[in-house]
C-alpha cells in the first residue's frame, strides 16, 4: 500500500484512541485557530511551523499536527508546516517532504550541516517567519543552544526551556539532581554529587564539571572502581548513538574513542550495567504554569545495543501501585525545575526487589511515544502544540479526556494526587531499521523500491519513505513503525507478529522484520521475562535465527539467480536491438542453458540450468533435476511453483548486492548467499565514510581482530579482519565507500588455514520429500523416491499426456531446451513419438487429434521463421531494418531461429509422421485443413537450411492431391455425370475441368462398377483425359463374340483410333482391355482373342489391385512389388502374340484402394521389360515430355515425379556430366495476349520444383546443372507460323523477367537452359514452335519449328525461325561444348565459376 493509506490508517487509529477513553467530546468545536486558544486559556497563536528534524521524526509530528488540526476545526489548512530538505533528503524523495507545505534545501552531509545546526536553523525560522519551531528528536533537539537563540527572536520553541533542558537534558546534570532529590541512582563515576538547582534551573558548573569523564584514564579508573561491566556514554546522545557497552580495558578503550566521535563535544559519564534490570520510563508534559502530568509509561526492555527494539505500554512487570510512585517521583522532579513540555524519565527496574533507579530524563520527545498515544488517546505532538501556545495542561481536551472529565470544561487537575483511568487495551511497538540482523544489526543503506503494509483494526504503521524512496547514508536508519494493539499483552504480541509477517519492503536495504517476528515468539519474551541484557545475549549466542529448510532456501536461490539471469541477459539483448545490433549466437544460448552457483555456509552449489518455457526452467545439480515455473509479479517478486505436480507456490524476492544475494521468502525470511571471495580482501559490508584505519599500513592483524573503523547511520561501526595477516591499506581516512568496496589486502599469514568452499556433493532433498507422506507413498524406495520427487511435473517420455508432449516440441520450436528430467539425451524426435500412438483399437481417433496438432506446432514454425525466410536471397543483413514489430517480438524470433537445427529436426520428424499417416489415411480431412501449412512450408527456400523440411511437405502434398478427398461425395457425383453424359459429349466431359475436379482416379474407380455403361463410359473418359493433345478418330467397345466370349478374363474391350500432335494423317490404333483384378491374368494367358485389326498399342486396366488389410506400409510395399512381378510376367508371357498384331507397346494400370494408381509401361524395344524411367507416367506422357529423344542425350534416372511433371537425374553418353532435367507437362491454355505471363509463372513452378530437388543432399552435394522443359499442350488459339518470331519475343521476355525477379535462385540452382513447346492452332495441322534460352547464350532465346516424322509421330528436326537454317540434331553438343561442361562441373563443385573464352 502506499504510504498515503498507512498514513491515513494511522490518523484513524490516532483518531479512534477515544474508544479507550472514558469520555467523548460533546462541546461545539472552536471556528478558528484563535477562539480555541482563546477559549481554552492559551496565550498566543501557532500557525507556521518549522520542523527542524527529518525522516521519522518529521513525518510523524506533521501527520499528528494535521490530523488534530482536521478533527478540531474540520481543515487540513489550519497550520501551515515548512520543513528543511538537505540534497540527501531530496534524492531520496523523503515522504516529510512531500507532506509539508514548503521546504527549505539546506546543505547536504552530516546532521551538524542541517538539521542539527542551531544557526542555520533559527536563520531559517526567522526568514520564513514561523510561530514556532518543533525539534523531535535526535539533531538538535536536546541543544539547549536552539531554545535560548529562539527565545532571544520570539520564536516559541515546542519544548522546554533553554535552562532545563541543560539542566534535565544532559543526562549528566538530570543524574546529579536526580540524585540531590534522593531518587535512587546507579553507581556510576559522579556517587555523592549534589548541586542546588539555581534560579535559571541549571546546576553550578563546578559539581557538572566533577562528574564528567575528561580522559580515558579516568575513564579507566573510575572502571576498575564501580566494576565491569560498565555503559560509557555522551550525555548529549541518544537513539543507541554514544553509548557503548565495555567488558574489559580494551573495549573501554575502544569505546571511549568511539562515543568521542559519534557525539563530538558531548560530555561523557559511566554507570555500572546494571544486569538483570528492565527499562522502564514515564512520559511527561509539564506546561508553562508550573503543571505536569504522567501519561502512564512504558516498558522498553528489548533493547540491542541500548537500542530499543520492542516498546509496549503501559508495564506490565512492575505493580500499579509502584508504578504509580514511580511516576509521581518523575513529575515531583519535573515540577521543581519548572519543566516544560514533553520529556521522559527513564528507570532500572528490578523485578526481584521491586527497585527503580532512576536512569536519565530526556527533555524532548521520543520515537515510541505513539505507545502512550495508543493506550491514553492522547495526541503528543498536537498537545506540544497547544502547550507552545499557551494552553494549560487542565484545559486541554486530550488530557481532560484521559481523566475522564469533560473535555471542554475548565475545571482544575491535581496532576499528583488525581487518578487516571487505567487503560483497557495493549500495546506493543516495533522498529522497522534499515540494519542487518546477520551482521551484527550493522546500518544498511540504499533504494526501498516498495513498502508495503496490510492495517488492520488491530495493527497500523507509519514509515518515513514514500514510493521509490531510499535510505541514505546520513539519515537515522528507522524509517518505520509497527504497533499493535490487543486486550492482553498476548494479543497484541501475536497481532504484531502477524503484522510483521504482512510487512515486505522490497530494496536494496536490510530490515531485522524476520528477526523481530522469531524474537516475538521467543518463551522469555512471551512470558515477560526479559531484561535490557537478553536480547544482547541472543544475539552474541547467535541462538536467534528464522527457522527454513536450507536445501529449499538453496533451491529458491537457484531459482531466482536462474530467472535474474535471463532477465539480464533479455535487457542486454533488447538494449543491443534498440541501437541496431544483432545477437550472437553465444548470447543467444546463454537465455536458453547456463550454470549458476549458490554458496552457502562453505558449499557451493552449481547448477546447471536449462531454460524449457518462457518461464519455466529445469535446474540440475549432480544426478538431481527439479523443475521450476518461475512467474515474476509487478512488484519484482517471484512465484515460484514446483514439486511432483506443481502443487507447492513459494514468493521469493532478491536483490543481488555487492556481498551476494539476499533473497526473502514469504513469510519474513531473508538469507543473504555470499559470493565466493579472496580470502586476502579485506572489503566494506556497508555504505558509509572511511574514519580511520585501526592498524598502521603493513602491520599484522589477527582473524576477528577490528581493522578499520566506518561511519555510517551516524554511528561509528567497526569492521573484523576475515583472516590473519599483514594488512595494506587501500583507501585514505575521509573516504566514502560504498558496499563490497575494498578495503585493504592482506599477505595471509597461513594460507593453508584459510576456509575454502567444497562442491556439494549427494542427494538434494527438499522438505517435501522428508515431511509429505504423500510423496513417499508414491515410491517404493528411497533413491526412486527422491527422483519422483525432484524429478518434475513428467518424468519419462511415455509419461507424457498429449498436451504435455505437445508443450514440449513448442517449446523446443520456440527456442527452448528440453527438460533433463524427461531422460539422458532425450531428442525431440523421441517426444515427437509420443504424439503419433502405435495402432491400437483407437488408433484412427488418436492420429486424427495427433495431425491437428501437427498443424498447430508446424503453424507454431511458419510464425517464427516466416520472417526470416522472407530475407534469404541477399536480404540476410537487413533483420532489424525489415522486422516492423517491437525489439522485444524480435527478440522472441531471434531467439527460435538460433535454435533452427534443433526446429528443423522436429518439423521433419512431424512431416514423415503426417506423411505415414497420410498414405493409409481413409479421410483427409484433416489435412485439407493443413494445406495452407502445407504449402507455405514448400515454398520455403532452399537454402537456410529447410531442405529437408520443404521437400517433406512437398511430397504430403503431392500424396493427398493424388488420392480422392471425400471419396464418397465425389463417387456419387461422378457417377450421376457418367450416366447422365452422352457418347459423344464424353470428350468435352473428359476434357473439361467440371467434373474431373475429382481427380483422374475418382474416374477409374468406376472401372468396377456393376453397371457396364458405367464402365466403359469411366474407361472411355479416361483415355480422352490422358491422350489430351491427341485426336480421336473413333473410339468403339468391341462387343465381337469371338472376342468378349473367347476373353472371359476380360470384363470390357474398347479399341480406338487416333493421331499423335502435329501429324494428322497418322492413323494409329489402341486397344483396351479392362481386368477386375489381378488374378485374370491366368485367364488371359490361356485364353485371350484379339480383334482382327492390328494395334499399336496395348492398355491393359486392372480395375482392382488387392491390399493387405493390415496397415502396415512395409506388407502394402511387399504387396505391390509382388504385383509389379505379376505383371512383368504376364507381360511377358502375352507380348508375342501382341507384336504379331503389330503392337510395339503395353501399358498397365494397376488399381489400389487407398493409393495412387500404378502405369507401368512395356516397349518392344526393350524385349518388353519395363521401362523403369517411365514408372508411374502416364501412358501419352513420355511423348509429351520427349523423353525418347531426351534418352538418345541422355542415360536418365528418375527422381521425383508427380501426374505432370517429371524429374530426372540425366547422365551424358560418356558419364563425364550429369544434369537435372526438368520435364513438366502443362494443359493451360494460352493465348498470345497473355503468352509471356503464363511462361513466366510455368518457369516459376519449374523453378520452385528444382528447388525441392535438390534439397536432396545426395543431389545437392554434387552441385548439378539444371535443365528445365515445359510442354503445353493445347495450342494457343488464333496462333500461326507467323507468329512464330511474336512468341519468340514473348518468350524472351519472360525468361527476363524470371532472371530480374529470381537471378539469385537461377545462379543457386545452375539453371542452364529453358526450354518450352508450344503449339500454333490456327492451322489446319498445330505446328509445334521449340522456344530455347541458355544461359551460356546469355539468356538470349532461340526458336525453332519442329517437324514430325509422318510415321512414327516423333519429332526428327528442328528449324530456326529466325534464320531458317535446319538440323536434325538441336541439342548435340560438340567435343569441345562437352568437355567445357565437365569442366565448368567440377568448379561449381569446389564453389566456383568456371570462365572460358
Amino acid at each position: 500500500s502506499s504510504f498515503q493509506s498507512q498514513v491515513g490508517w494511522l490518523c484513524t487509529t490516532i483518531g479512534s484512541r477515544r474508544r479507550c477513553s472514558p469520555m467523548e467530546p460533546n462541546a461545539a468545536k472552536a471556528k478558528s485557530l484563535e477562539d480555541f486558544v482563546k477559549s481554552h486559556g492559551g496565550t498566543r497563536v501557532i500557525k507556521k511551523i518549522l520542523i527542524a528534524n527529518n525522516g521519522m521524526g518529521a513525518t510523524k509530528a506533521i501527520t499528528s499536527m494535521r490530523q488534530w488540526a482536521f478533527l478540531e476545526f474540520g481543515s487540513y489548512s489550519v497550520l501551515e508546516f515548512i520543513v528543511m530538505a538537505s540534497k540527501d533528503d531530496l534524492d531520496v524523495n523523503a515522504e516529510f517532504i512531500r507532506l509539508a507545505d514548503a521546504f527549505v534545501e539546506v546543505p547536504p552531509g552530516k546532521n551538524v550541516n542541517n538539521y542539527a545546526n542551531v544557526q542555520l536553523i533559527c536563520d531559517i525560522a526567522q526568514k520564513k517567519g514561523v510561530d514556532a519551531v518543533w525539534p523531535g528528536w535526535g539533531h538538535a533537539s536536546e541543544n539547549p543552544l536552539l531554545p535560548k537563540t529562539l527565545a532571544a527572536l520570539g520564536i516559541t520553541f515546542l519544548g522546554p526551556t533553554a535552562p532545563v533542558m541543560h539542566a534535565l537534558g544532559d543526562k549528566i546534570a538530570s543524574t546529579i539532581l536526580a540524585q540531590s532529590s534522593k531518587v535512587p541512582c546507579i553507581p556510576w563515576n559522579g556517587d555523592g554529587i549534589t548541586a542546588e538547582i539555581m534560579p535559571d534551573g541549571s546546576i553550578p558548573m563546578e559539581p557538572f564539571e566533577r562528574a564528567c569523564l575528561k580522559s580515558y584514564q579516568e575513564a579507566l579508573d573510575c572502571a576498575k572502581r564501580i566494576g565491569y561491566p560498565v555503559v560509557l556514554k555522551a550525555s548529549e546522545g541518544g537513539g543507541g548513538k554514544g553509548i557503548r557497552k565495555c567488558q574489559d580495558d580494551t573495549e573501554l578503550k575502544l569505546g571511549w574513542e568511539q562515543v568521542n566521535a559519534e557525539v563530538v563535544g558531548s560530555p561523557i559519564f559511566m554507570m555500572q550495567l546494571c544486569t538483570g534490570a528492565r527499562h522502564l520510563e514515564v512520559q511527561l508534559v509539564g506546561d508553562e504554569y508550573g503543571e505536569v502530568v504522567a501519561l502512564i509509561g512504558r516498558d522498553c526492555s528489548t533493547q540491542r545495543r541500548f537500542q530499543k527494539i520492542f516498546e509496549e505500554g503501559p508495564p506490565t512487570i512492575a505493580p500499579r501501585a509502584d508504578f504509580r510512585e514511580a511516576e509521581k517521583a518523575a513529575q515531583r522532579l519535573a515540577k521543581s525545575v519548572g519543566y516544560r513540555g514533553a520529556g521522559t524519565v527513564e528507570y532500572l527496574y528490578k523485578p526481584e526487589t521491586n527497585s527503580f533507579y532512576f536512569l536519565e530524563l530526556n527533555p524532548r520527545l521520543q520515537v515510541e511515544h505513539p505507545v502512550t498515544e495508543g493506550i491514553t488517546g492522547v495526541n503528543l505532538p498536537a498537545l506540544q502544540l497547544c502547550i507552545g501556545m499557551g494552553i494549560p495542561l487542565c484545559r486541554v481536551p486530550d488530557i481532560r479526556r484521559f481523566y475522564a472529565l469533560e473535555p471542554e470544561g475548565d475545571s482544575p487537575i491535581d496532576f499528583l494526587e488525581m487518578s487516571y483511568t487505567y487503560p483497557n487495551c495493549h500495546i506493543i511497538a516495533a522498529r522497522v531499521t534499515a540494519e542487518n540482523p546477520d551482521d551484527a544489526f550493522r546500518p544498511t543503506s540504499g533504494k526501498v523500491e516498495r513498502v508495503w503494509f496490510q492495517s488492520s483494526p488491530a495493527a497500523w504503521g507509519y514509515f518515513s519513505i514514500g514510493i521509490a524512496g531510499a535510505i541514505h547514508e546520513f539519515a537515522d536508519s528507522q524509517f518505520g513503525h509497527i504497533f499493535a494493539k490487543g486486550p492482553t499483552r498476548e494479543d497484541a504480541r501475536k497481532a504484531l507478529q502477524l503484522a510483521l509477517r504482512n510487512l515486505i519492503i522490497s530494496g536494496e536495504i536490510r530490515t531485522p522484520v524476520e528477526y523481530l517476528v522469531e524474537l516475538a515468539e521467543t518463551k522469555e519474551f512471551r512470558e515477560n521475562t526479559i531484561d535490557t541484557a537478553w536480547l544482547d545475549k541472543l544475539i552474541a549466542a547467535k541462538s536467534l535465527k528464522a527457522k527454513f529448510h536450507a536445501h529449499d532456501v538453496i533451491f529458491y536461490a537457484a531459482c531466482f539467480r536462474a530467472h535474474h539471469h535471463v532477465k539480464e541477459k533479455a535487457k542486454v539483448l533488447l538494449d543491443a536491438l534498440k541501437r541496431g545490433h544483432l545477437p550472437l549466437h553465444n548470447d543467444l544460448r546463454l537465455l536458453q542453458s547456463f550454470t549458476v552457483e549458490v554458496a552457502y555456509e562453505s558449499v557451493k552449489y552449481v547448477w546447471q540450468v536449462y531454460r524449457t518455457r518462457e518461464d519455466s526452467f529445469a535446474l540440475t545439480l549432480g544426478h538431481n533435476t527439479l523443475e521450476a515455473n518461475i512467474r515474476a509479479q509487478p512488484d519484482g517478486s517471484l512465484y515460484i511453483r514446483f514439486g511432483e505436480f506443481g502443487e507447492r507456490v513459494t514468493q521469493v524476492s532478491g536483490v543481488e548486492e555487492p556481498l551476494g544475494l539476499r533473497l526473502r521468502i514469504k513469510g519474513g525470511t531473508t538469507i543473504i548467499f555470499p559470493f565466493v571471495r579472496d580470502p586476502s580482501e579485506l572489503r566494506s559490508e556497508f555504505n558509509g565514510k572511511l574514519v580511520r584505519y585501526l592498524q598502521a599500513d603493513g602491520d599484522p592483524v589477527e582473524e576477528g581482530e577490528p581493522f578499520v573503523e566506518l561511519e555510517a547511520m551516524k554511528m561509528i561501526m567497526s569492521l573484523r579482519a576475515t583472516a590473519s595477516g599483514k594488512i595494506h591499506h587501500a583507501l585514505g581516512s575521509g573516504s566514502i565507500v560504498a558496499a563490497g568496496q575494498l578495503l585493504g589486502n592482506l599477505d595471509l599469514k597461513d594460507p593453508s588455514s584459510v576456509q575454502t568452499i567444497k562442491a556439494f556433493t549427494g542427494d538434494f532433498i527438499l522438505s517435501t520429500a522428508e515431511n509429505d507422506e504423500k510423496m513417499e507413498k508414491r515410491s517404493s524406495t528411497p533413491e526412486k523416491g527422491a527422483r519422483n520427487r525432484l524429478g518434475s511435473m513428467t518424468s519419462a517420455i511415455m509419461d507424457l499426456g498429449t498436451d504435455e508432449a505437445k508443450d514440449a516440441v513448442a517449446a523446443c520450436l520456440r527456442g527452448f531446451a528440453m527438460s533433463p528430467s524427461l531422460g539422458s539425451g532425450v531428442s525431440v524426435t523421441k517426444v515427437i513419438q509420443r504424439l503419433f500412438p502405435p495402432d491400437g483399437d483407437h488408433e484412427a481417433e488418436h492420429r486424427l487429434e495427433a495431425v491437428k496438432v501437427a498443424g498447430g506446432l508446424l503453424s507454431l514454425f511458419l510464425r517464427n521463421e516466416h520472417f526470416f525466410a522472407g530475407l534469404i536471397g541477399g536480404d540476410e543483413t537487413q533483420i532489424k531494418a525489415k522486422f516492423k514489430g517491437s525489439v522485444e517480438e524480435l527478440l522472441s524470433l531471434l531467439v527460435a531461429h538460433d535454435s533452427l537445427e534443433d526446429s528443423l529436426e522436429a518439423v521433419a520428424a512431424l512431416l514423415r509422421c503426417l506423411g505415414s499417416v497420410a498414405e493409409f489415411a481413409d479421410d483427409l480431412g484433416p489435412f485439407l485443413e493443413l494445406k495452407d501449412c502445407l504449402e507455405e512450408l514448400a515454398r520455403l527456400p532452399q537454402e537456410g537450411g529447410y531442405g529437408e523440411i520443404k521437400l517433406c511437405a512437398s511430397r504430403i502434398l503431392d500424396q493427398t492431391k493424388t488420392k480422392r478427398m471425400n471419396a464418397a461425395e465425389r463417387s456419387v457425383e461422378v457417377r450421376k455425370s457418367l450416366l447422365a453424359t452422352s457418347r459423344k459429349d464424353l470428350d468435352k466431359m473428359a476434357t473439361g475441368s467440371n467434373i474431373m475436379g475429382a481427380g483422374l482416379d475418382a474416374v477409374c474407380t468406376f472401372f468396377r462398377d456393376e453397371d457396364p455403361s458405367v464402365r466403359s463410359k469411366a474407361v472411355e473418359v479416361y483415355f480422352r483425359r490422358v491422350y489430351r493433345g491427341f485426336t480421336f478418330v473413333e473410339f468403339d467397345t468391341i462387343e465381337s463374340k469371338d472376342v468378349v466370349e473367347k476373353t472371359p478374363g476380360a470384363c470390357l474391350h474398347v479399341m480406338w483410333t487416333f493421331s499423335p500432335p502435329g501429324v494428322p494423317g497418322l492413323h494409329q490404333k489402341g486397344y483396351a482391355l479392362l481386368l477386375s483384378d489381378l488374378s485374370k491374368y491366368d485367364s488371359l494367358m490361356a485364353s485371350w482373342t484379339l480383334p482382327s485389326e492390328s494395334m499399336n498399342e496395348v492398355h491393359v486396366l486392372v480395375a482392382q489391385a488387392p491390399t493387405p488389410e493390415i496397415r502396415d506400409p512395409q506388407m502394402h510395399a511387399e504387396a505391390h512389388r509382388k504385383h509389379v512381378e505379376d505383371t512383368a510376367e504376364f507381360v511377358s508371357n502375352v507380348a508375342p502374340n501382341l507384336e504379331k498384331k503389330g503392337c510395339t507397346a503395353i501399358h498397365v494400370l494397376l488399381l489400389r484402394e487407398g493409393a495412387p494408381a500404378t502405369h507401368l509401361h512395356y516397349s518392344k524395344e526393350t524385349q518388353w521389360k519395363e521401362i523403369q524411367q517411365y514408372r508411374n507416367l502416364r501412358p501419352s506422357f513420355p511423348v509429351f515430355l520427349d523423353l525418347p529423344l531426351l534418352s538418345n542425350q541422355f542415360s536418365i534416372t528418375p527422381v521425383t515425379a508427380t501426374r505432370k511433371l517429371r524429374v530426372f537425374l540425366g547422365a551424358s553418353r560418356d558419364k563425364k556430366a550429369e544434369r537435372i532435367l526438368v520435364r513438366k507437362v502443362s494443359h493451360t491454355v494460352m493465348r498470345l495476349d497473355d503468352f509471356e505471363s503464363s511462361i513466366s509463372e510455368e518457369l516459376l513452378q519449374a523453378i520452385d520444383l528444382i528447388e525441392r530437388v535438390m534439397l536432396d543432399p545426395e543431389l545437392d552435394q554434387k552441385k548439378l546443372a539444371s535443365h528445365i522443359f515445359v510442354h503445353v499442350v493445347p495450342p494457343i488459339p488464333g496462333c500461326t507460323e507467323r507468329d512464330f518470331k511474336l512468341l519468340r519475343v514473348l518468350f524472351d521476355k519472360a525468361v527476363q523477367h524470371r532472371l530480374t525477379a529470381h537471378g539469385s535462385a537461377i545462379l543457386k540452382l545452375r539453371i542452364e537452359q529453358v526450354e518450352i513447346k508450344v503449339w500454333a492452332g490456327a492451322a489446319t495441322a498445330p505446328v509445334a514452335l521449340k522456344l530455347v534460352a541458355t544461359s551460356d547464350g546469355g539468356w538470349d532465346s532461340t526458336g525453332f519449328q519442329e517437324f514430325v516424322d509422318t510415321t512414327t509421330g516423333l519429332p526428327n528436326s528442328w528449324m530456326d525461325v529466325e534464320t531458317n537454317e535446319r538440323t536434325n540434331d538441336m541439342f548435340a553438343g560438340t567435343p569441345l561444348e562437352l568437355k567445357l561442361h565437365s569442366k565448368r562441373q567440377v568448379a561449381r563443385g569446389a564453389g566456383a565459376t568456371y570462365i572460358y573464352e
